[in-house]
């Protein structure tokens, strides 16, 4: 966002520049910086699968903003039922990066799930 406002692609209201970039470093968010892989790293980290020996690898979860939208969207919509979706993304050292997700079209429970069909 604050690089399409910068790049003219929108002009941000009074005080939004400012509260943007405090979020930014209080998120530890650089621009862009999720859509840049390492593709030798991302390999090396497959063929290691330290995630086989230590269940507690993973320390963190990165969340692009188009999937946390999808996910909340989906989310209020399904309600009262649980929804049910799948994430897609990559893996980096210690970390699950979500760069989409897709709902699922299945009505859930906590003893059932339908898929709509009968």
């Amino acid at each position: 966002l604050s690089s399409m406002a910068a790049q003219g692609g929108g002009v941000l209201p009074p005080g939004a520049a400012d509260a943007l970039k405090r979020f930014e470093l209080e998120n530890q968010i650089a621009d862009e910086e999720i859509f840049k892989p390492n593709i030798e790293a991302n390999r090396a980290l497959r063929a290691a699968k330290p995630w086989a020996s230590d269940p507690h690898y993973f320390k963190k979860v990165k969340i692009s903003a188009l999937a946390l939208l999808k996910m909340a969207m989906h989310s209020r919509a399904g309600c009262p039922v649980e929804v049910m979706g799948v994430l897609q993304g990559r893996l980096e050292e210690n970390t699950f990066i979500v760069m989409d997700c897709f709902a699922l079209p299945v009505e859930g429970t906590e003893t059932r799930v339908s898929d709509g069909r009968r």
